[in-house]
């Protein structure tokens, strides 16, 4: 079992814990207000809140695991769906609710007087309200499964593209199809090959004027940018910088408007992201020329109104099928060595 696996395990068994803690506690509470007095309703009181602490440390623990250790996909920031940030959101509610009857257990226990009937109802009260919006964490969770597994299903077209016959393919600008890599390793011999067939996405821009922000830190410091900004007027054309295919035409809350392609090896992912709009014609599993247009420089998502861009971003790839998945590669280096080969 990996370890990927075993954490996950323990961050869904953490919303079981927390969940019958939470419900405990609320019971619990229910019966030491109706009967004054009774310790062994508050003693289930505590029981409960414990678990439900323990529940909610390992909760964090293994979700700040989950995200510490997901740079190896540059866009585990790009790809925040609606229920993602929904799940994100009640979570916090769930915590902001926390605070108050935190604070009152704290107090009983260290004076160990008898907790005052209105309190008692108000953290019961609290406590429901907790457990409806765990129930709610859980919905937008599975909801987000859902929807990535739908953006695994929108790649259909692409696989009927490559049962169909060859006359077809090719009248729907459709390539054939490449066997996975089945490995995201970077080599050397992978660098030459790109180096080779990109170029700039942008023109006019010379990459050497250019600084690297691979390293820079994002969502706190959990994750890293990974990819390259270039600063560009709103509505500069954005070329595909190698020959390939389209993946995927993606929307996001951090990326906004954004394209996934192949290069013609399908070994590498090229993403581009904050577009203001696509270029007319563009569809999934088209088959792209280097320089074709395929949109617009915008700052869609999470990009300032003010300094619009490009983010662009190179992933190498052990199957383009996983569209966003891959070994994430500085762009920098490969646009100028392939800029100073052009021109030598």
């Amino acid at each position: 079992m990996g370890t990927g696996l075993v954490v996950a395990s323990l961050h869904l068994f953490a919303l079981g814990v927390g969940l019958g803690g939470l419900w405990s506690r609320a019971r619990a509470l229910h019966d030491a207000f109706l009967r004054s007095g009774d310790r062994r309703a508050l003693s289930r009181a505590y029981a409960g809140n414990a678990w439900w602490s323990a529940a909610v440390l390992l909760w964090l623990t293994t979700g700040v695991w989950w995200l510490a250790s997901g740079t190896e996909n540059i866009e585990g920031l790009y790809s925040l769906d609606a229920a993602f940030l929904g799940k994100m959101a009640l979570f916090a509610a769930v915590v902001g609710f926390e605070v108050w009857p935190t604070t009152k257990f704290v107090r009983w226990r260290l004076s160990r007087k008898e907790p005052i009937a209105s309190d008692l109802r108000r953290v019961e009260a609290i406590s429901y309200v907790q457990c409806a919006l765990v129930v709610g964490i859980v919905v937008a969770a599975a909801s987000s499964g859902v929807a990535h597994g739908a953006k695994g299903a929108t790649l259909t077209t692409i696989e009927t593209a490559r049962t169909s016959p060859p006359r077809e393919r090719e009248a729907t600008g459709e390539v054939a199809p490449i066997l996975p890599s089945g490995t995201a390793t970077v080599t050397r011999s992978d660098v030459a090959l790109l180096t080779d067939e990109i170029a700039m996405p942008l023109r006019g821009i010379d990459p050497n004027s250019l600084h690297s922000s691979f390293d820079a830190s994002r969502a706190g410091g959990l994750l890293r940018h990974e990819a390259l900004d270039m600063m560009a007027p709103r509505f500069t054309p954005i070329l595909s910088a190698a020959k390939g295919r389209v993946l995927k035409l993606f929307t996001s809350v951090a990326g906004g408007l954004m394209v996934y392609a192949a290069d013609s090896s399908e070994r590498f992912i090229l993403m581009y992201a904050h577009l203001d709009h696509y270029a007319p014609g563009i569809r999934d599993g088209m088959r792209l020329e280097r320089g074709e247009l395929i949109g617009y420089v915008g700052s869609t998502g999470n990009a300032s109104a003010t300094a619009s861009h490009l983010h662009f971003a190179i992933l190498r790839s052990a199957d383009v099928k996983r569209w966003s998945k891959g070994t994430a590669i500085d762009p920098l280096p490969i646009l100028k060595d392939a800029a100073h080969s052009a021109h030598p």
